[in-house]
């Protein structure tokens, strides 16, 4: 049974960008202002659209682990400022 996750801000040192997977196995990228994100077919693709978004700075990209699934319904709505909360390997 996986966890869920939600996307919620935080002032915490998370990386700019949180990658994980939606309850419908898709790969979602969220950054930590809310203001760029999107959902991908392969885990590859999410993660070289957050490299690129954040200039390949080390640390700024975070894969969740496996089991966690999360929720990109914030990265959509205008005027919420958001940033995924949950621990993963730093890219």
């Amino acid at each position: 049974m996986s966890k869920a996750t939600r996307i919620r801000q935080s002032h915490s040192t998370t990386g700019r960008f949180v990658i994980g997977r939606d309850h419908q196995g898709r790969w979602t990228v969220g950054d930590e202002k809310g203001l760029s994100g999107g959902q991908f077919t392969d885990r590859a693709s999410a993660i070289h659209f957050a490299l690129v978004q954040s200039d390949y700075a080390p640390g700024a990209v975070q894969c969740l682990p496996d089991d966690t699934t999360i929720t990109a319904d914030p990265l959509f709505h205008v005027g919420r400022r958001s940033v995924p909360q949950a621990a993963g390997r730093r890219l």
